[in-house]
Formats: structure tokens, sequence, C-alpha cells
């Protein structure tokens, strides 16, 4: 199956579905690259810092989505609404929310929707940017 074309996204279009996961070493990793203190470490044990989510999340984004050359990620905001457990699939659904052309750059603007288990455990935007 083809990857979907960043120019031809239309407000309202879907992103195939992905899933991710974050596994305890995963975790790990995360929270040593951003100089998580042990306490802090400690209280990730069973859950994924939720942050760590949001990266994997946009890791996938570009796996479905690659970005054409001279395009930039430009933003992004996430709520977290559930625990997420270490180790769980997450299914990843994604639509544009909006699209427009500003400034002689293509902007785009993905929402998103994280569940696990059936429960929403984090919905957010990301916003990628290429000049037209």
């Amino acid at each position: 199956m083809s990857q979907p074309d960043f120019h031809a996204f239309r407000r309202g279009d879907a992103v195939p579905p992905f899933t991710i996961r974050v596994r305890a070493d995963d975790a790990r990793a995360y929270l040593a690259a951003t100089g998580e203190s042990e306490v802090t470490t400690a209280l990730w044990a069973e859950h994924a810092p939720p942050l760590a989510v949001g990266a994997l999340l946009l890791a996938g984004l570009m796996d479905e989505v690659p970005l054409p050359a001279g395009a930039v990620h430009i933003g992004q905001d996430f709520e977290f609404v559930h625990p997420i457990p270490l180790g769980a699939d997450v299914e990843v659904r994604m639509l544009i929310a909006q699209q427009s052309v500003r400034g002689g750059q293509n902007v785009i603007v993905f929402g998103s929707e994280l569940s696990c288990g059936g429960v929403v455990a984090m919905r957010g935007r990301t916003m990628r940017s290429e000049e037209h």
C-alpha cells in the first residue's frame, strides 16, 4: 500500500490508523534522555510517561506520512486524559483538522486521538508546514 501524499491532504482526510507501544525499555531511555531523576523515573514504573507517548506518536506519523524535502514540524499540543500501561498497544487515529496556505507555506494540522483498551488516553494536534 502506498503512503499518503503530504501535498494531497485536505481537511477531513484521515491518516491510516496505526499502533504504537511504549515498552519499559523505551520509557527508561526516554527518561534518561530527558535527564529525569531516579525519583521521577520510579513514578513511571507501570505507566508510560506522557511525553514519551507523544514522541512515539510523532515518530509513527513520520513513518505513515513522510515529510517532503523542506517541510518542518512547527508545533504540537497534547491533552493526556488516561494513563497508558507500559507495553500496551495504543491505537492512533489521525485526521486533517486544518489545511491552508499561508504566506507561501502549506500548513497542515493533524488532529489525533489515541486509545488504549478502548479508552481514549490522549488527544492532540500536530502542525507541519512546507513551502508551497
